[in-house]
């Protein structure tokens, strides 16, 4: 672990300057242009404590990804107020910190074909079998994890800076959930009916505040500042604060927005006071990073439509055109990769399984997508996802309850409906 060139270097320069405290004014021990003064500081407590002995360094890395795993759960507890939520989505991230979670990618695919026989029982139907299986396959592919995580986050040292913003950043989010789930108000209930009592028609409040409630709002302003102050994917923070904001909205908790404005406002003081001590010019390690063109262009479909990229790569490599004119449609069909229309056709019936319940999976996957947003203009990097896929812990576990829901529906038997009603009813008194 400790014979990595960036690391090599990074403990050189931590023994040779001896004052952690002035990586809070200036460059960090690369020298390549970042302000990560809070995550050099578990480096330098790393070397206090443990000097040139790497399973100590190795240790931290774990102890640092169980407290996400940790953080993660109190945050889905506490945005989604569900466990059946929470629990599998806490533990995937757990599994995908070890490169663990491949093992129950076999399980839902063949799950999903096995869906498909459930139209074969008497009075079932074929659309509810069809969207059982494409969602148990798609669900499939999201269970081994968008990339590998193990290497990067625990088995390299420089990947702590993105873990320990990660934790920081799960601080942020669970604290400021919890302080609007404990004393927001909420919004009046949907259409409510001329004969609800007055009281349901308004502004409720669940329950009553907690004394130090203002302390949960302070926690998430401090998270975020620590975050920032570890790595410079943290930028998103606030508009991932937004999205938690968003979500209570949707479940109608009167949020504060003017929160909003002091996550924000920090965002702000740390990119001012980040260019007064640190060169604004770009530095040889960033103007090899950087990158643009179709690369980027992939990275993000990855995260918005799984399917895509294979679909991309697919018209690429195969010359349609040609394939129709040198043996018309069936020459097409019998050549065209049918794994790959599979593919696209699983991401749509997914979509479909959501239909009313929508909220955790859509919101999972566009904070996720938000999380990667920055990093996408970079060259790959494993540790880059680490963020993003706690983020996505949420899509996939709450397509775990709907992946159940679907397999349910495939299932049972169709609902019998009730005999039409007489207009007006037998005996009724006549009506005006």
């Amino acid at each position: 672990m400790l014979e990595d060139s960036d690391t090599k270097v990074l403990l050189h320069h931590i023994r040779e300057r001896g004052d952690p405290l002035s990586w809070f004014t200036g460059d960090w021990p690369l020298g390549n242009h970042f302000y990560r003064p809070v995550s050099t500081l578990t480096f330098e407590l790393d070397n206090a404590l443990h000097g040139s002995n790497a399973a100590g360094y190795g240790r931290t890395n774990a102890l640092i990804a169980i407290l996400c795993v940790l953080l993660l759960y109190w945050f889905l507890r506490e945005v989604t107020d569900r466990i059946e939520v929470a629990l599998p989505g806490a533990l995937l991230f757990a599994l995908w910190n070890v490169d663990d979670g491949g093992w129950l990618g076999p399980i839902a695919y063949w799950m999903g074909w096995a869906s498909l026989g459930l139209m074969l029982l008497p009075g079932r139907r074929w659309g509810p079998a069809v969207v059982s299986a494409l969602t148990l396959m798609f669900l499939s592919g999201e269970l081994h994890g968008l990339m590998p995580l193990q290497f990067r986050m625990i088995e390299w040292l420089p990947g702590r800076t993105a873990s320990v913003m990660t934790v920081f950043a799960l601080l942020a989010f669970a604290s400021y959930a919890r302080y609007e789930r404990l004393g927001a108000a909420s919004l009046p209930k949907p259409a409510p009916g001329p004969l609800d009592p007055p009281a349901t028609k308004g502004t409720e409040v669940r329950g009553k505040t907690p004394r130090f409630n203002m302390g949960w709002a302070a926690l998430s302003v401090l998270g975020l500042a620590l975050a920032l102050g570890s790595y410079e994917q943290a930028v998103i923070v606030p508009g991932l604060l937004v999205a938690v904001a968003l979500s209570l909205r949707l479940q109608r908790y009167r949020v504060r927005w003017g929160w909003q404005a002091v996550f924000w406002g920090l965002l702000l003081g740390y990119l001012a006071l980040r260019s007064q001590l640190v060169p604004s010019d770009v530095s040889g390690y960033q103007a090899q990073q950087f990158r643009s063109g179709l690369g980027v262009f992939q990275s993000l479909l990855s995260y918005l439509i799984p399917s895509a990229p294979a679909v991309w790569q697919t018209f690429q490599a195969y010359d349609i055109p040609m394939m129709l004119e040198a043996g018309g449609f069936f020459g097409l069909a019998m050549n065209f990769p049918i794994g790959t229309v599979l593919n696209f056709a699983t991401n749509v019936g997914t979509v479909v399984a959501c239909r009313g319940v929508w909220l955790w999976p859509l919101a999972g996957w566009s904070m996720s997508f938000v999380a990667f947003l920055p990093m996408a203009w970079l060259k790959h990097f494993d540790h880059y996802h680490y963020l993003p896929m706690a983020m996505r812990a949420l899509f996939v576990g709450a397509l775990i309850g709907v992946a159940g829901k679907a397999l349910v529906s495939a299932a049972s038997r169709p609902a019998i409906p009730a005999p039409p009603r007489h207009d007006p009813a037998p005996g009724s008194l006549p009506h005006r």
